[in-house]
């Protein structure tokens, strides 16, 4: 234990201090490259997300495999409240990493079915072994399974579209994550989602409200919609407008 803890803050204090500017950057930046060396050969967790990386770098939106269960208690709980009278809905995971959001999401409403994708086949192979269910489905984000879905009744996009470097270099006022990467995958999931459907959206580098498509959207008329999040917010010009959001996250689609 004790080990693990030195260990994380050795990751920690790296991860911030190669950001800064002076004459110790570039140690800092050789000693974090060496460390993910390390981490490359000893973590298949962190091996498969490089390999991934690499492999669909033009569809990759999120550097980072964490997750765990009940992460967004309040976004939840609207979900909960608002499908309890309807009959069977079709839940989307987007980014489901190892599956604990969607294992989650079937205790909330257990009489839905949740499909969790995502692009890291590791983590859908960790989350087919410890969350598989009659309810709970996982495709590869390119599978012609998932392809071929449509008329979702809520799509879940938590922790998904964004990047590190815009959360820990304080210097940086444009988006390592171009918005119209953002906007193009916003546009695909859309195509998914009925008609009165939820868009859950949270941590994210970007304002929906700043979408083209935001205008088939209304902002959904939930207590704690909107929340407030210490990090950055960039425009559609991948521009750094504000060092704090606040942001609505679930809209609805008309």
């Amino acid at each position: 234990m004790k080990i693990a803890f030195a260990e994380m803050n050795i990751f920690e204090s790296l991860k911030i201090r190669r950001w800064e500017k002076g004459h110790w950057q570039y140690i800092y930046i050789l000693l974090w490259r060496l460390y993910n060396v390390y981490r490359f050969i000893t973590i298949s967790s962190y091996r498969s997300r490089i390999i991934y990386s690499f492999r669909f770098k033009n569809h990759y939106h999120q550097f980072s495999n964490f997750t765990r269960s009940d992460r967004y208690p309040d976004l939840f709980k609207i979900a909960k409240k608002h499908f309890q009278d309807i009959e069977k809905p079709t839940i989307l995971s987007f980014g489901c990493s190892t599956g604990e959001e969607v294992a989650t999401l079937s205790e909330y409403i257990p009489h839905a079915t949740i499909v969790g994708v995502d692009i890291n086949k590791w983590c859908l192979k960790q989350a087919t072994r410890n969350f598989h269910a009659p309810n709970r489905f996982f495709y590869h984000c390119f599978s012609q399974e998932f392809l071929e879905m449509n008329n979702f009744d809520a799509i879940f996009c938590l922790a998904v579209f964004q990047h590190p470097g815009n959360r820990h270099n304080s210097v940086q006022t444009e988006s390592y994550y171009p918005f119209s990467h953002f906007e193009k995958k916003i546009n695909e999931l859309s195509e998914k989602l009925k008609p009165n459907g939820l868009f859950f959206i949270d941590h994210c580098d970007f304002n929906f409200l700043e979408v083209n498509i935001m205008k088939q959207y209304r902002i959904a008329p939930f207590l704690n919609n909107q929340c407030l999040r210490q990090r950055p917010l960039f425009n559609r010009d991948n521009k750094k407008t504000a060092m704090v959001q606040t942001n609505f996250r679930v809209f609805q689609k008309k």
